[in-house]
């Protein structure tokens, strides 16, 4: 088993790349990247669609806030209605 050190093993494992052909790429390929290019600015999102973005989020904060509130409201009531203490109202004859 040959120890070789780390550098010597990554130069062996990078002369396989160099016996990679290389390929002409066919010439309308720039083209088409340019005009992807280009047409990039073209690709905006209507007001339309961010109003109604806007507005399914605040609506859905608000419903949010109030089922919150309407929880705490519920707890509240129902931690009175059972830890409340009760006066007792009893007369003590001695």
């Amino acid at each position: 088993m040959k120890n070789k050190s780390s550098k010597y093993a990554m130069e062996d494992q990078l002369e396989i790349l160099e016996k990679i052909q290389k390929v002409e790429a066919p010439l309308e390929l720039y083209e088409k990247i340019l005009s992807k290019i280009e047409n990039r600015g073209n690709d905006m999102v209507s007001p339309k669609w961010i109003f109604t973005a806007a507005a399914v989020i605040v609506i859905l904060i608000s419903f949010n806030i109030k089922l919150i509130q309407n929880t705490e409201d519920f707890s509240r009531s129902e931690f009175d209605a059972l830890f409340m203490m009760k006066s007792q109202n009893t007369f003590s004859y001695d």
